[in-house]
């Protein structure tokens, strides 16, 4: 009952007569020279990619952030409230920076804002846990198709501080990220860096964390190159050792039903990628063989 008290009078004594929609950094350069400059820390403790949409040019993932700021107007001495070093508040309850997915398409938290419960420590520092579900764009270069390699990045952005002398991010990986892919993807995190812009009119802070997918190509090589690569061979063999007398209609048959099996495979290769200016190299693969076998069935019906 008097840890509850403490608790209590605690409670009222931080939070009357406070702002939460006020930040404590606007004008922080001019107004506020009391307090020292603190960053926003945002560590990636998550990343789950869900699924790569490459004619959309984009990847769905679940990411992850742990978030630690401070507020100083929420500091209190433990010892004149039962040695309470901490308390947990509600999202709507104490100011927060505003910080959302940057270059996606759409974004949105998983859980709700008002289900978010925020550590509030003695010195004012705060943290929290925030998973958003997104859709990053990316460039994607396929020409080394399907045994390529994708870089891209998971972006956030804050606005309308000046990142120089109110606030900024202040970026890094958690000593343990959790990093889950799919099983046609292998997902790596790489580096950080952090980008700001500052005019009269406008500030805001870029993080980008620097990400990595590569293709596990054994479904394509299963699936496409080496099936291809067998009735290639088959054609080329029917087509020089095959017995019989009525050569040209075989060969024209065998020609054919080769192109038809080529234009399947390219039909599928056109669907699963975004038009590029660029030929993947398992289109030109498919392009020699019909090119092949398109010489030998001409090379045949040439000396009938």
């Amino acid at each position: 009952e008097l840890f509850q008290q403490q608790n209590t009078r605690l409670y009222n004594d931080l939070f009357t007569g406070y702002r939460r929609e006020m930040s404590p950094y606007n004008g922080h350069g001019v107004l506020n020279d009391t307090y020292p400059l603190t960053p926003v820390t945002i560590a990636l403790q998550y990343a789950r990619l869900i699924r790569v949409l490459e004619p959309e040019l984009q990847h769905q993932n679940l990411v992850g952030v742990l978030l630690d700021w401070q507020d100083p107007r929420l500091r209190w001495d433990p010892s004149l409230y039962g040695r309470v070093d901490h308390i947990n508040v509600n999202r709507f309850t104490v100011w927060m920076p505003e910080f959302y997915p940057c270059e996606s398409s759409q974004s949105q938290m998983v859980s709700p804002e008002q289900s978010i419960t925020i550590r509030l420590n003695s010195t004012g520092h705060m943290n929290t846990f925030i998973i958003f579900s997104t859709y990053y764009s990316c460039e994607f270069d396929v020409y080394r198709f399907p045994f390529d390699t994708q870089h891209c990045y998971y972006c956030f952005i804050m606005v309308n501080y000046n990142p120089r002398d109110e606030l900024r991010f202040n970026a890094k990986f958690a000593a343990r990220p959790y990093i889950y892919d799919t099983s046609e993807w292998a997902l790596k995190l790489h580096g950080v860096h952090y980008e700001d812009s500052v005019d009269t009119d406008f500030n805001m802070g870029l993080l980008y964390y620097n990400i990595s997918f590569s293709r596990r190509p054994q479904f394509w090589v299963g699936l496409v190159i080496t099936p291809t690569f067998v009735i290639g061979s088959l054609i080329i063999i029917g087509l020089f050792f095959g017995r019989g007398g009525d050569t040209i209609n075989n060969a024209v048959g065998l020609g054919l039903t080769t192109m038809m099996s080529m234009m399947v495979i390219v039909g599928i290769l056109v669907d699963a990628f975004a038009k590029s200016q660029y030929i993947p190299v398992l289109g030109w693969y498919i392009i020699v063989e019909i090119m092949i076998i398109t010489l030998a069935v001409l090379a045949l019906l040439s000396s009938e």
